[in-house]
């Protein structure tokens, strides 16, 4: 019987969120009645209340219907002690902290800022009383006091008896401090919103201006064209009836000459008349000429025709019948060219999406245009390689039957389409004679063409196009993309657009030689991902071991970064803070996981959309999600200091980070076995190579050759596991770089980076400094002091001993303080300078009492 009561409680009794909730109502309630109490205040009302006793209150003709104030007798004592007795219509601001109040509980929200609030807010409320008292009573402005209530009027003339006509510049001062505490702490960041609102506003206008403008110039277009049909169709009917007129007038006048004629000449004397030629005289003498004519030219091109080909066959004889062979040129038309005021409009559309900051996306300004002067094709030099290689291939008694030429921004594919019983084979094992022949840097071959049954030749161009990064953010493929995180990394030979979205990739391995563009291709790629993304759902995490690479990316590191909370500098420079950031990050990627398993859902997006929708409680630990991007710019550096310490966090995000949204983009310019190890290689899918020194180097990056046969300058092979593809980076310079951060920084930001979680060691698995120690443990430390350094091999070759006896005894000098943690190859540091230090750090070891 107790078990059934105690189920029959369980369900009927609320939820305490919902208890919760209903108090925010009620709160919120008692706000709005508060404030119509206050706006409808009337001075008659306390009078005509005061007056009402309780039986009146059931009597319809009681003095109670002449109170006027909306909430009746009750409202009428509220407002008129509110208003009259204290702050006058500034008491509104207590009816809106009450419903602030009342919603923060509802939402249930943290009320620690909100404490701060209310003081505030009651402190502006009787600063504000007491100026307009103080306007009340010596300027008469307003002429009602109830604008400020008798308790702000006696305020006022309290301060004005103490400070005289200086009581006038405190409160204004005052008033303008309170107001800068009440919108934001921080005056710089509320001077930068004004400018951000104003900078909108502004943009919002030239849109405004420029629409309008297009408008008038459309229907300035449009009467311009029906005018000047019109004025043609009349044109047209004069010129039909002038041309009537003098036919009928031709005619009459002809009648009239041959009547004179007749007249006037004697009939003897008349000469017979030659009959008018007929239609068919007229047909065949007009035949005729047009024969003659033809023969004439049939004539000329044949001896032009003689001509050349003399001059070929002393020339070379193997174009005599590879004349007939002609190459189809075709050049890409390339992407259309977006508005650059289209990016900017959807970006600011996408910041309001989300109010967290007041963001502005960088425009597409910020970038430097390419010149006006574009590449024209050299169909001379398309026409010179066309006969190099036919005429190498045809030596080697290799026929084609087809060729066609793709121009692109880098090089030109040669398109040859063999005869049937040539072995491709045969084709490539001359690849370094056509090289020879067309005197190339590089000449790379498609043997087939994937898709096509041609074989494909890529031969550099003489004079190579510079892809700008403008020319592939300013497009419409960029812009109207639905990419979640876009990068659109350049160019193709068809002059396309190459773009790919990095949650489906979902990491990226880079490697080229220094030169080869390699840095350039990750300023390319964080560039795309900062004109598309907002800072609430983006941040990067830069690992630059070379330390100058990504130092321009430090002005944003309250808007994009994410970092350790105990790190010095936003970018990670150094090698053992290298492995903490990605260990944290696994920690990171495990916390997100047991998110999504409460949310019970499976990726990244699901789980912010539910969040979005309040399905989450925050008190759980749900928060919003944004996307990581790990930028590893040199991935060998780390491999030597630190090796198995980084190898294993990085191929543990590679293999799970992709649901939670943490994404790699890892870059070296080694990319030898050593440095792209099989774990790490086996979960980097997409691949780009750049200019590598060597085919082994190609092989370790690609799978296979080519990258050896590129020439540099953001030339690059991508490989997403399902073939090559070649682009030609986009150029983006240091000063573009410096434009765009300097324009993200000098917005307001979030208070702090983004914090990654700290990793809690667990002080069960550390081992007791005290515990076994080695009878060779004394001794060790004075060798490690003596020659400062903290080696295994140090104390294997002095002491005699095995390594791993070395191995435990650096282990127990670690926990002793005595040395520092491992840095890889090279030796740990020693933390104590001398004998005698080391002698006082003994004798605090029980052992050694």
């Amino acid at each position: 019987m107790a078990k059934n009561n105690l189920n029959t409680s369980t369900t009927t009794g609320l939820d305490s969120n919902r208890k919760v909730e209903i108090i925010g109502i009620i709160v919120m309630s008692i706000a709005i009645l508060l404030g119509l109490s206050i706006i409808s205040y009337n001075p008659e009302d306390y009078q005509y209340a005061k007056s009402i006793s309780f039986l009146d209150l059931f009597n319809p003709d009681a003095s109670s219907r002449l109170v006027k104030n909306w909430l009746g007798p009750v409202g009428a004592y509220l407002s008129h002690y509110l208003v009259h007795s204290l702050f006058g219509y500034t008491s509104i601001i207590l009816a809106l902290i009450t419903g602030y109040h009342g919603w923060h509980t509802f939402r249930r929200r943290d009320f620690k800022e909100l404490s701060w609030l209310t003081v505030l807010s009651i402190w502006g409320m009787v600063l504000l009383s007491t100026f307009i008292g103080w306007l009340n009573t010596n300027a008469d402005f307003p002429s009602d006091s109830i604008w400020s209530g008798s308790a702000g009027i006696a305020i006022s003339q309290v301060l004005q008896n103490i400070t005289g006509i200086g009581s006038i510049f405190i409160l204004s001062v005052l008033m303008i401090v309170t107001l800068l505490m009440f919108v934001d702490r921080d005056l710089q960041k509320t001077i930068d919103s004004v400018k951000i609102w104003m900078d909108n506003l502004r943009d919002k206008m030239e849109d405004w201006r420029a629409e309008r403008q297009l408008r008038k110039e459309q229907k300035a277009k449009e009467r311009e064209e029906r005018i000047a049909a019109k004025k043609a169709a009349k044109e047209e009917q004069k010129a039909e009836q002038q041309a009537k007129k003098e036919e009928s007038s031709s005619s009459d006048n002809e009648e009239e000459e041959l009547q004179k004629k007749e007249i006037a000449e004697p009939q003897d004397e008349k000469e017979p008349v030659k009959p008018a030629p007929s239609i068919d005289e007229l047909v065949e003498k007009s035949e005729a000429e047009e024969r003659k004519q033809r023969e004439k030219e049939q004539k000329e091109v044949k001896t032009l025709d003689t001509r050349q080909r003399a001059s070929l066959e002393k020339e070379e004889v193997v174009d005599e019948e590879e004349d007939d062979l002609e190459v189809s040129v075709y050049v890409g038309k390339g992407e259309e060219e977006a508005d650059e005021k289209d990016l900017d409009k959807q970006n600011r559309e996408k910041a309001k999406e989300v109010p967290v900051i007041k963001y502005k996306f960088p425009k597409v300004d910020l970038l430097d245009s390419p010149p006006n002067e574009g590449n024209e094709v050299d169909l001379e030099e398309i026409k010179e390689n066309k006969r190099i290689i036919l005429d190498k291939l045809k030596r080697h008694k290799i026929e084609i039957v087809g060729i066609n030429a793709i121009v692109g921004p880098t090089v030109t594919l040669y398109e040859l389409e063999p005869a049937p019983d040539v072995k491709i084979s045969k084709i490539e094992s001359y690849s370094n004679d056509l090289k020879m022949a067309t005197a190339s840097k590089g000449l790379r071959m498609l043997s087939p063409i994937p898709g096509k049954s041609a074989v494909g030749i890529e031969v550099p161009n003489s004079t190579r196009e510079t892809v700008y990064i403008k020319q592939v953010i300013n497009t419409k493929k960029f812009v109207e993309t639905d990419f979640v995180l876009p990068v659109a990394f350049g160019k193709t030979i068809e002059n396309e657009v190459f773009m790919i979205d990095l949650t489906k990739m979902p990491h990226l391995l880079i490697a080229g030689a220094t030169g080869s563009g390699k840095s350039v291709g990750i300023n390319t790629i964080i560039t795309c991902l900062l004109y598309k993304c907002h800072p609430d759902n983006l941040k990067f995490v830069m690992i630059d071991p070379k330390k100058i690479e990504l130092s321009l990316y430090r002005n944003i590191q309250n808007h994009f970064l994410a970092m350790l909370p105990d790190a010095d500098e936003p970018i990670v420079t150094d090698t053992t803070k290298a492995q903490e950031t990605l260990e944290s990050l696994c920690k990171e990627m495990d916390d997100r996981y047991d998110l999504l398993k409460m949310a019970m859902v499976r990726d990244i997006k699901s789980y912010n959309e539910k969040y979005a929708t309040g399905e989450l409680d925050e008190e759980l630990g749900h928060r919003h999600l944004p996307y990581i991007v790990v930028i590893i710019d040199e991935l060998a550096d780390l491999m030597m200091t630190a090796g198995k310490q980084i190898e294993e966090p990085i191929a543990r995000l590679a293999q799970l980070a992709r649901a939670i949204g943490i994404h790699l983009v890892v870059a070296t310019q080694r990319p030898s076995v050593n440095v792209i190890t099989g774990t790490i290689k086996a979960n980097f899918p997409a691949r780009i190579a750049y200019q590598v020194a060597s085919k082994v180097d190609s092989r370790t990056i690609l799978d296979q050759g080519g990258a050896d046969q590129l020439i540099g300058m953001g030339d690059m092979l991508f490989n997403n596991g399902t073939g090559l593809v070649r682009i030609q980076n986009a150029f983006v310079s240091t000063e573009e770089v410096d434009e765009i951060n300097s324009f993200i920084g000098q917005q307001a930001g979030y208070k702090e980076p983004f914090h990654l979680p700290i990793i809690k060691e667990d002080v069960a698995d550390i081992p007791d400094p005290l515990d076994d120690i080695d009878e060779y443990f004394e001794a060790a430390a004075k060798l490690v002091i003596l020659h400062q350094q903290g080696s295994v091999s140090l104390l294997q070759r002095k002491l005699k001993i095995g390594y791993n006896r070395a191995g435990r005894i650096i282990d127990q000098l670690f926990n002793a303080g005595i040395v520092g943690p491992y840095q890889g190859s090279t030796a740990r540091d020693v933390l104590i300078q001398d004998e005698d230090e080391l002698q006082e750090l003994l004798d605090n070891l029980d052992e050694y009492d």
